[in-house]
């Protein structure tokens, strides 16, 4: 057989490209992981997958897979030699993608708990976050995996969140242990058990300062420049997941040039507002354009 060429383009922290380095340690694939800064996100992932420009990236002799669940779904069936990740069976894989599919979800509304520091929003999403987390709970029973005896798709697609843990318990107050106990003694084991796991999650401690700094985007350090410098003080709305949104997460001001930053200023289940300063006569450079291409503007002062 002749040599492949496996290349992954990911981010250290996404549990999404978790799930697929997991797939691939399953199968003992060998491969060329390469970190993307998302800020600065290199060409070939901009190549590699034009329309989203989101991590993660599977390259396989050349040829792009995007998304991390088509991805996990391609090495699955790429690489046969080792034991299927998907269940056999019709009904079962349309289960398995279903809860998984329902997982991501979780992830999508939990992150409030991890971004906003305001108690009203965090008891309602406390709850719904928890009440998740018992439906996955009584998925799971009382087998060893979510697919019976043998770690499949759902567990891959859900372990990732054992290295996110202690980072939710922190700045979510919660419980997990308290309240799921038989989702933590799963997820126990699939790290004790399983390699592909316990060499692929990050340290909890290592996530948690990850969250921390990206906390200080949503309220804390980092002080708006003199208003008195620029001509216009515009806040936007950016929807969560439209282009550009990754920057403004992972950016708490940010100076594009002498006289342009972005500043965050709230977050919520669907949007992120921020304020965009700049001077007006610089603003039409192309390059601070493009980071404002989806957002509208909400209101001026």
């Amino acid at each position: 057989m002749a040599k492949q060429e496996v290349i992954l383009l990911d981010f250290w922290p996404s549990m999404y490209g978790m799930k697929v380095r997991i797939a691939l340690a399953e199968k003992g694939v060998s491969y060329e992981y390469r970190e993307e800064d998302l800020i600065n996100k290199s060409q070939l992932l901009l190549e590699m997958n034009p329309i989203h420009k989101k991590i993660p990236v599977l390259i396989h002799n050349g040829k792009p897979i995007c998304e991390s669940n088509i991805i996990f779904e391609y090495i699955d069936e790429e690489w046969k030699d080792k034991a299927p990740l998907l269940p056999s069976d019709t009904y079962g894989r349309a289960r398995a993608r279903f809860l998984v599919d329902f997982i991501e979800k979780v992830y999508h509304n939990g992150r409030i708990l991890l971004y906003t520091a305001k108690a009203e929003e965090h008891e309602a999403s406390r709850k719904e976050f928890i009440d998740s987390l018992k439906l996955i709970e009584g998925e799971l029973g009382d087998k060893p995996y979510f697919g019976g005896d043998s770690f499949g798709y759902v567990d891959a697609s859900l372990i990732p969140f054992y290295a996110w843990l202690q980072a939710y318990e922190t700045f979510g107050e919660l419980n997990v242990g308290q309240d799921c106990p038989k989702l933590i003694g799963w997820a126990k084991r699939c790290f004790q058990n399983k390699e592909s796991v316990s060499n692929v999650l990050p340290e909890s401690l290592k996530i948690v300062a990850f969250v921390q700094q990206v906390r200080k985007i949503f309220g804390v350090g980092g002080e708006i420049d003199d208003p008195t410098n620029f001509r216009d003080l515009v806040i936007y709305d950016l929807p969560i997941g439209a282009p550009n949104s990754e920057y403004v997460l992972l950016t708490a001001t940010f100076r594009l040039s002498s006289s342009f930053c972005l500043k965050c200023i709230g977050f919520n289940k669907s949007s992120i507002r921020f304020l965009a300063q700049h001077d007006s006569k610089d603003f039409t450079s192309t390059s601070n354009q493009e980071i404002l291409t989806s957002p509208k503007p909400s209101g001026t002062f």
